[in-house]
């Protein structure tokens, strides 16, 4: 009996830990604890119940700032407004001010890498000189970089060179300089696998990876025939 109500207290306590993990949903994440401690404090100050889901012990590694759901709204709107106020207060010297528009739109572009604070910063500053921020400009300028990133290297004459003195001189660098140009490969951001090189370098590369096999395999069959029997 007492081995069945201990299982019966482990079955209520897990459901209960369940419905909790349902009735709460993830306001912020962060890699840091105490920038998670301060946002809990904010929401706890501010009358929002909220708890920290501690998983830096975790593959993930973060920790979550979560809010009961029907608070989720409020609390969106809460850390909006304190974020605006900061950008607000900011100094003119902030690090922000010194970055060039190309790079004031990579903020805007990669919103998960940055924090609210230099992402709304960010757009105030393009504001300010005149420059959109419209989600159609965003997504041009996305696309754009995605673009750029899949093109090929090009000036890769010194890699070629090397490539083929090395394969002649029947060393493996060569064969591996060759065998990289020849299939080396990129992910874009979408996931979308690209090579690395032109197909002219791609074929040169190719070259290089057969002239180093061949080299290496003919100095290596007179080094065996110089063994005496």
């Amino acid at each position: 009996m007492r081995f069945l109500g201990g299982f019966s207290y482990i079955w209520r306590t897990t459901i209960y830990i369940n419905q909790m993990k349902r009735t709460f949903t993830t306001l912020k994440t962060f890699p840091d604890f105490d920038q998670a401690k301060e946002l809990k404090r904010f929401l706890c100050k501010n009358e929002i119940r909220s708890f920290l889901n501690d998983n830096h012990d975790s593959p993930v590694g973060d920790f979550e700032v979560k809010v009961i759901t029907t608070d989720l709204k409020n609390a969106t709107r809460l850390l909006e407004e304190k974020t605006k106020q900061m950008v607000g207060e900011v100094a003119g010297d902030y690090c922000l001010y010194s970055y060039s528009t190309p790079q004031l739109y990579d903020i805007l572009i990669n919103k998960d890498v940055w924090s609210d604070f230099d992402f709304m910063l960010a757009k105030k500053i393009l504001h300010e000189k005149g420059m959109p921020t419209d989600a159609d400009t965003l997504y041009s300028i996305k696309q754009e970089k995605a673009k750029n990133t899949a093109k090929p290297k090009t000036n890769q004459i010194v890699h070629i060179l090397a490539g083929y003195v090395l394969a002649l001189l029947g060393g493996v660098a060569g064969i591996v300089i060759g065998f990289l140009m020849w299939n080396s490969q990129k992910q874009m951001p979408g996931g979308v696998s690209v090579f690395s090189y032109t197909d002219v370098e791609r074929k040169h590369g190719r070259i290089i990876f057969g002239l180093g096999i061949l080299i290496f395999a003919i100095i290596i069959s007179l080094r065996l025939r110089q063994i005496p029997n």
